[in-house]
């Protein structure tokens, strides 16, 4: 989320929150690094079926992916880090938010395999590519709907397995922006592997 007001600078030269630096101690690096090791807990408490504290965990973790990008940009705290954590740790708290609810039978172990099998591709497609001099894509705006919508969907099913009235239909809901937010996720990464060759094409051409 960090770079996602770049795609359109202003004319001139760049302001102190369009600049992407090497930084690594910066506040919404240390955001998002809270994000990673609360992700374990997330998964946890639902694993073991505290849906209460589960569900309220990790909105509030899910949440700090806005706040990380908002600090970035807001103290002129733009990095490479940070760019490349922030998609990573929403990533890493889909999957194991779906993993620990496939082992309570909430979300269909298909759609977990799905998420995670993308992921597993494009993680271990980007150090290849950096050999080749070609850096990680930025994050798009699909690429950040589609996770919207899982975050959202994980909860809302989880709901469904409590005994609340409104049960059954965030079960349905939940289940519809599951599989939304799939398809998604892989129309997203089809268009990360595109502009992947479309760099590779050009490096190609320039006999690089």
């Amino acid at each position: 989320m960090n770079d996602t007001n770049r795609s359109h600078p202003q004319p001139g030269p760049p302001g102190p929150s369009q600049r992407v630096s090497t930084a690594i101690r910066t506040v919404p690096n240390a955001v998002t690094l809270v994000r990673l090791l609360l992700m374990p807990v997330c998964a946890y408490l639902l694993a073991t079926g505290r849906y209460g504290w589960g569900i309220a965990l990790t909105a509030v973790v899910g949440s700090t992916d806005w706040v990380d990008g908002w600090l970035a940009r807001r103290t002129g705290q733009v990095s490479r880090l940070g760019q490349l954590l922030d998609p990573l740790a929403d990533r890493l708290l889909i999957a194991s938010v779906a993993i620990a609810l496939v082992v309570r039978e909430v979300v269909p172990w298909q759609a977990a395999v799905l998420l995670v099998a993308r992921d597993l591709v494009l993680l271990c497609g980007w150090p290849l590519l950096k050999r080749r001099g070609i850096e990680p894509p930025e994050v798009i705006f699909l690429g950040k709907a589609a996770t919207l919508v899982l975050l959202f969907a994980l909860p809302v099913l989880t709901l469904g397995a409590t005994g609340v009235a409104v049960a059954d239909a965030a079960r349905v809901i939940g289940l519809l922006l599951l599989w939304a937010g799939v398809a998604m996720y892989y129309l997203a990464g089809a268009v990360y592997v595109r502009m992947v060759l479309e760099q590779l094409g050009h490096r190609a051409g320039d006999g690089s």
